[in-house]
């Protein structure tokens, strides 16, 4: 989908959301190269990607509930801002602008849930089974004191030999 430069202004004014996923781009040579997304916005040129011309890359939100996003692409061969064209990219679509094809791939945040006991409240530490000594039951959330004098012990020790 080509759009318009005042579509892209008026999808940049709704609040941006962060660049995610990878963009494949291959040139009209057969060239690929990928592209990891991160931040509000990418600069597609020369110097850092090795494509042919200029373009931008920034995501934007396609729905008004602010659920869907798309990435907005402005592209040119040529560099000059009078020959770029623009379009809207869904992930796991494939978009054509001035003979390149770009295609993102949106991996979504992995989160993983850290188990807690039931019945402990919130401010209660669970210990985690990451050496022999630790702890099975859970430990009450020590003071600021309790943990400064706990550092100082541990660098003030002797080393062991």
């Amino acid at each position: 989908m080509t759009v318009g430069a005042g579509f892209t202004g008026r999808l940049r004014r709704r609040g941006q959301p962060r660049l995610s996923g990878t963009l494949y781009i291959q040139d009209p040579n057969g060239f690929e190269l990928t592209v990891p997304l991160r931040g509000r916005a990418s600069v597609l040129t020369a110097g850092g990607t090795g494509l042919t011309g200029y373009g931008e890359v920034w995501a934007v939100h396609t729905t008004a509930s602010a659920t869907e996003t798309s990435l907005m692409i402005s592209y040119g061969p040529d560099g000059s801002p009078d020959c770029r064209q623009s379009g809207l990219c869904a992930a796991g679509a494939t978009i054509e602008l001035g003979g390149v094809r770009f295609t993102w791939r949106q991996v979504p945040p992995v989160t993983v849930p850290r188990p807690r006991a039931p019945g402990l409240p919130r401010n209660v530490r669970t210990s985690s089974a990451k050496a022999s000594n630790t702890r099975d039951e859970p430990q009450p959330a020590a003071g600021l004191r309790r943990r400064l004098q706990n550092m100082v012990r541990v660098v003030t020790q002797p080393p062991r030999h």
